[in-house]
Formats: structure tokens, C-alpha cells, sequence
């Protein structure tokens, strides 16, 4: 655990925020070539960067309060109303700021008569490569922990903020291994000449999204972390139980009469055989 990577009498540099930094840059780089491969104007991501980036940190920071509102709401006062406002102290949601964004971007994609799905199978997987860098960067940090373990790989932190002083599950890795495995698959999907031929769009997206949040759902359970729980369940495992079924509905009625039927018809094969 080493939560400040440099600290100097005038200024520190946060683990976390660096790792943060990283993947945004990692994530755009990777939104630029695939946008290229994909034949998507760049120019409007640009002119709408701004107002993107504002609504997603916004929703990064609504999210993180609300799953942590006993920090932020622990008297009423004018200083308490004003911690909500201080985002530098790593009160941030990745879940938070991915659906703040997809929300405004399909708003502005409306009103620009731009593809939404389309760009959709872009910002997916640029998206989860900028997370997975963020989650390296909270193992850093001790955000985001799991509960105990006796794994040979459990680790320990030095730190009064986690509650747990035996090894526990390294989730952050976790997150890290699967978030990138499924960015990669996502991005050499993208490549294949099958999926780029499609006349519909937003199946690799998607699909992301779904493989994404069951992966989410299952980390959940290896968690140790304080979170919300509503009948005994974490919040975030209903936040991404409430997503799968959403974009799998969506992914049905969407491709029902291509994608889907022949994914249908491949395993109904696979299974007589």
C-alpha cells in the first residue's frame, strides 16, 4: 500500500490520481484508434469534450457520496456541504462517471444525428482500459479491499481505514486482470471482419457492458469494503444485476432478427453435437 507515490514540502503526487491519469490518457488513445478503424468523427468528441468531462465527474462524485454518504452527511453544517464539493480527496465512483456519461453523450449524439451504438462499441472498450489502470491504482491506494483470505496471495495493509489486520482478497487486482482481459477481447472483436460487416451497431458495447457487470457482481462477494446493503445485498451487486438485465433485454430486442438468432443457432449446433 503506498497511497502518496511523492511527497515534497510543496506538493504530493497520489497514487491513485496518477493511475487515474494514466488510464484516461491509455483509454483515449485507445477511443482514437478504434474511432479511426470505425470511421467516426473525432472532431465531435472534441468540441463536446469539455461538457463530458464535467457531467462525468459529476456523476463520479454523486455516486461516490451516496455510497459513502456517512463520511459526507455526518452533521449538518456548511463545512459538511462544502466536503461534497472537494473532489481532490479521492471521493470519485468509476460507475458513477460511466453512466453521468453515457446519458449526456447519448443526449448530445441525438441532437448531433451521430450513431450512439456505434459509437458505443468504441467507448466500451476504451472505457474499461482506463478502469482497469484505476484499479491498480486504488490497490495503491486501499480502496475498493476484499475480505479475509486465507489464499496464498491475500495481502496485507497498514492502514486504519481497512478494518481487516489478517490477509485479505487483493479485489483490486481482481478487478484489474478481468476489466483488462475483457477490454482486450472487446478491442479484437472489433477487428474481425464478421463484426465490422454488421448492419447493426452496439453489439460489442453491449456486450460489454454485460460481461463487465456480471464480472462486477461476482467481485462483490469477495468485498470487505463498507457499502450500502438493501436485504442483506450490496448495492453495487444490485446497481450491475440491474444493468445485465437492462443491456440484455436491450442487446435482444435490438439484434433479435440477426446477431442474436445466429448465436442462438451456433449453440443450439454446438449442443446436438
Amino acid at each position: 500500500m503506498n497511497p502518496v507515490l511523492f511527497e515534497t514540502k510543496y506538493f504530493a503526487i497520489n497514487t491513485l490520481w496518477l493511475f487515474i491519469t494514466t488510464g484516461v490518457i491509455a483509454g483515449t488513445y485507445a477511443l482514437i484508434i478504434l474511432a479511426e478503424r470505425n470511421s467516426l468523427k473525432l472532431q465531435f468528441l472534441s468540441e463536446n469534450s469539455l461538457k463530458l468531462i464535467l457531467w462525468t465527474l459529476i456523476g463520479a462524485r454523486v455516486f461516490a457520496v451516496i455510497g459513502n454518504y456517512q463520511a459526507y452527511f455526518y452533521e449538518f453544517s456548511i463545512r459538511a456541504i462544502m466536503n461534497i464539493f472537494y473532489i481532490w480527496d479521492k471521493g470519485l465512483n468509476f460507475g458513477g462517471a460511466a453512466l453521468a456519461f453515457l446519458i449526456y453523450f447519448y443526449i448530445i449524439c441525438k441532437k448531433n444525428e451521430q450513431d450512439f451504438f456505434k459509437w458505443l462499441d468504441v467507448l466500451i472498450p476504451a472505457s474499461l482500459i482506463a478502469i482497469a489502470f484505476g484499479n491498480i491504482g486504488t490497490f495503491f491506494d486501499g480502496s475498493n479491499y476484499g475480505h479475509e483470505t486465507s489464499l496464498p496471495w491475500g495481502v496485507n495493509f497498514e492502514s486504519p481505514s481497512i478494518k481487516y489486520t489478517v490477509p485479505i482478497h487483493p479485489t483490486q487486482i481482481y478487478a484489474f486482470i478481468y476489466t483488462a482481459i475483457i477490454a482486450t477481447g472487446l478491442i479484437l472483436l472489433n477487428r474481425t471482419e464478421k463484426i465490422s460487416k454488421l448492419e447493426t451497431t452496439g453489439f460489442i458495447g453491449l456486450l460489454g457492458i454485460i460481461i463487465y457487470n456480471i464480472f462486477r457482481f461476482l467481485e462483490e462477494f469477495l468485498r470487505g469494503d463498507d457499502a450500502i446493503m438493501i436485504l442483506g445485498i450490496r448495492l453495487p451487486q444490485i446497481i450491475s444485476v440491474l444493468i445485465v438485465i437492462s443491456a440484455g433485454i436491450f442487446l435482444y430486442l435490438r439484434y433479435n432478427s440477426a446477431i442474436t438468432k445466429k448465436i442462438i443457432n451456433k449453440f443450439k449446433k454446438i449442443w446436438k453435437k
